[in-house]
């Protein structure tokens, strides 16, 4: 007879003592990284660095310019909210970057719908020709719209001003709606008007909110780009300066500290501005990658 097998029978496991774990190796910062570092640092400290000093300076208390600052105060942004030349040159840019502005975004989302929906040749051409107000220098492009005016006998001023504007950032806003308008989808729009909607009604419920985001985002760095502008405004502003033109003329003859604190409400505006132009387009690109992946999982 076989006997049944108990539980005392059944073979153990032999206990091993487990193996100590080899320490683990430090992981070693490459030069280069830190050479890459140190490089991009050097470079963002080259290029803000005019502006921090600028914005310290808007705090001294003396009005020499030098170090080491003489004590903190706030008097200059005092004197600049009470000296009414200043604010008149402030007021006459904005109303000059807004009106270039809204002026570029019809002309850059027009041209931008055209040369995307319309098939012609000569696109590259229509394209290259478009971009030499944006690339050409200030001086060059003020000179030549000087001599048209001059020309049709147009007086400068707030017009010629903001046609001068309007003439470099309406190529920036028709890039920017550019590459926002090759990632659309142009069977939306087709299924929009085989379903009953004329053009105007698909451009208003399609086509305008799915480059919103984008244009907002042009129309921000196009802004900022009217502010800083001096080469053309020099050229056009006439009798009337906006804010850069009336600060170059304080320079030819001495100027106070309250320059120093206009120009750091306006750099930060504009670093404000861009930022945010720059947070939107991150944010369309990221929600259209998202999309793009969510119909590829379905």
């Amino acid at each position: 007879m076989t006997s049944t097998p108990t539980l005392t029978d059944a073979p153990t496991r032999s206990t091993r003592t487990p193996r100590p774990r080899p320490p683990r190796r430090k992981r070693k910062v490459s030069p280069g990284l830190i050479l890459g570092l140190v490089f991009l640092a050097a470079v963002f400290g080259f290029l803000y660095a005019p502006l921090i000093t600028t914005a310290l300076f808007s705090f001294n208390s003396s009005n020499v310019q030098t170090w080491p600052m003489q004590g903190f105060t706030t008097q200059w942004y005092s004197d600049l909210f009470a000296d009414d030349a200043m604010l008149t040159a402030v007021f006459y840019s904005l109303r000059v970057a807004v009106v270039a502005v809204v002026i570029s975004a019809v002309a850059g989302l027009t041209f931008s719908l055209i040369a995307q929906r319309v098939q012609f040749s000569g696109k590259r051409a229509l394209d290259a020709v478009l971009a030499i107000p944006l690339v050409a220098p200030g001086m060059v492009l003020g000179i030549s719209l000087l001599v048209v005016f001059n020309f049709a006998q147009i007086p400068t001023g707030f017009t010629t001003l903001v046609i001068g504007h309007a003439a470099f950032i309406t190529p920036l806003v028709m890039f920017v709606l550019q590459q926002r308008l090759k990632t659309m989808d142009p069977s939306i729009e087709h299924a929009s008007m085989d379903l009953g909607a004329g053009r105007i009604k698909t451009f208003w419920h399609v086509t305008l909110p799915g480059v919103r985001v984008s244009l907002l985002a042009a129309c921000l760095l196009g802004f900022t780009l009217s502010m800083d502008e001096i080469a053309v405004s020099f050229f056009l502003a006439g009798t009337q300066p906006t804010l850069p033109v009336y600060v170059w003329g304080l320079l030819r003859f001495g100027f106070t500290p309250e320059v120093n604190a206009v120009f750091t409400l306006i750099g930060a505006f504009s670093l404000l501005l861009i930022g945010g132009a720059i947070v939107m387009l991150l944010a369309t690109a990221r929600r259209r990658e998202n999309q793009l992946m969510g119909i590829g999982v379905s």
